[in-house]
């Protein structure tokens, strides 16, 4: 499997997070890569950095959002949206280096809370193309 910094991707969770106004999420911690040859049969995948590895390497908490190039790359833009809004929805409000399973009880990562996100996302962009015309 090869791995590459995908800027391209970087660049739209960035927008994402900018338009959803999501304070909790540090965008100059969470690390867009696109992967060629994975097996794994998904679009993407994000990966955490544990607490313990944290306090082992003194450093502070990293999230990476893999986009799988034979199942992502050829999606359609809303659905490249959704798939990258899923992925940030498991990022804890703590930030904490943790991740949110699909079942969580208080803040479940599901297809209803994407596509609610997504539509408030495309409704945000929108009114502002309509205010800078």
């Amino acid at each position: 499997m090869e791995v590459e910094k995908a800027p391209d991707i970087q660049g739209e969770v960035e927008k994402i997070i900018t338009t959803l106004s999501s304070a909790h999420l540090n965008q100059h911690r969470i690390i867009c890569m696109r992967s060629r040859g994975a097996k794994a049969n998904a679009y993407a995948r994000i990966w955490n950095f544990p607490k313990i590895w944290q306090k082992a390497l003194d450093i502070s908490t990293f999230y990476v959002i893999e986009v799988l190039h034979e199942h992502f790359d050829s999606l359609p833009q809303d659905e490249k949206e959704q798939v990258l809004i899923h992925e940030l929805l498991h990022i804890p409000k703590t930030f904490s280096g943790a991740l949110l399973s699909h079942g969580h009880p208080s803040a479940p990562v599901n297809k209803k809370r994407t596509k609610e996100l997504w539509k408030e996302y495309r409704k945000k962009l929108e009114e502002a193309k309509q205010k800078r015309l």
